[in-house]
Order: C-alpha cells, then structure tokens, then sequence
C-alpha cells in the first residue's frame, strides 16, 4: 500500500491522490543482460489517463521494456517511479499491491465465476489476508472495491 492511504479509499481515488502528475515515469531505464544491452537510457513520463503504445520490430526490447518496469528483470539502471513512488527496487509482489502490473497476450478467468467475482480475486489476491477461507460480507473491502472498478471501466 502507498504510504499514508488506506485500503478503504476508493480504488480509482487511491492512486491519483499521491501527489505525483505522473502516473508513471522512467528517467533513464536501461537493462543489461551481462553484455548485451537490452534497454539503454529510456525516459517517459505519462500522466493519469494517457496513452501510449510501443512499438518496434521484434528484438526491439518491449517486452524487456514492460519487465523493466514491472519487476520480473528490474531496469541495471535507472529510475521507475509509479505516482510519485520510486518503485525501481521494490519486489515484484510489492509493485502488484500498488497496482503496478502487466498482462499477457492470453489471460485467462475463472469462467464458472461472474464478472464481480473474477474482480473481486484480483483485488483480493493483491491484499493482505488473501488466502483467508472466510466467505466476504456484502462490506468487505474488496468486495466494495470490485464493485467500484466494475463502475469505473463500466461494466
């Protein structure tokens, strides 16, 4: 969690509140993979609501660009800072509590489950107490966030 906001603000507000102008930003990203230079000197600063694409031939880097930036092979150099938050040192698991993470050309839901339900886990796997057995109230958190995020991409 972002240092000084709660789990009970509501998602959408949680992390435009920071401080930051930028949802994300990267000042001088490289990634070296012994010595091969994979990612060399890469800044960009986009702002809540951009954006953006990247492209390239295949070998470019993009992908070894979005794992920079996620964590799963953190950046040899540079900065990624997630609204206002140096985010470049942290673990990947920490970055996907802060809601730094990326998807995959094949994602897959859990297909017996309704929409609500398949937010619900993937608010609740980035929280605290997420392997608990107990069946959630109606007031539970996560529960009010999966609905809060259905609303806001308007589903």
């Amino acid at each position: 969690m972002v240092s000084g906001l709660s789990h009970d603000a509501p998602l959408a507000n949680r992390r435009l509140s920071v401080g930051s102008p930028f949802a994300l930003e990267l000042v001088g990203v490289g990634r070296t993979f012994g010595s091969l230079v994979a990612l060399e000197n890469i800044s960009i600063s986009i702002r809540s609501g951009e954006r953006r694409a990247v492209l390239g031939a295949n070998g470019a880097g993009k992908t070894t660009l979005f794992n920079a930036i996620t964590g799963d092979f953190p950046p040899t150099q540079g900065r990624v800072i997630f609204f206002g938050e140096d985010v470049t040192r942290l673990p990947v698991h920490h970055r996907i509590r802060r809601g730094l993470r990326r998807t995959y050309q094949k994602s897959l839901l859990f297909g017996g489950l309704s929409v609500l339900d398949n937010l619900y886990l993937a608010i609740r796997g980035s929280m605290a107490g997420r392997f608990s057995f107990k069946r959630p109230a109606q007031t539970d958190i996560a529960t009010r966030q999966a609905r809060e995020l259905a609303r806001f991409v308007h589903l």
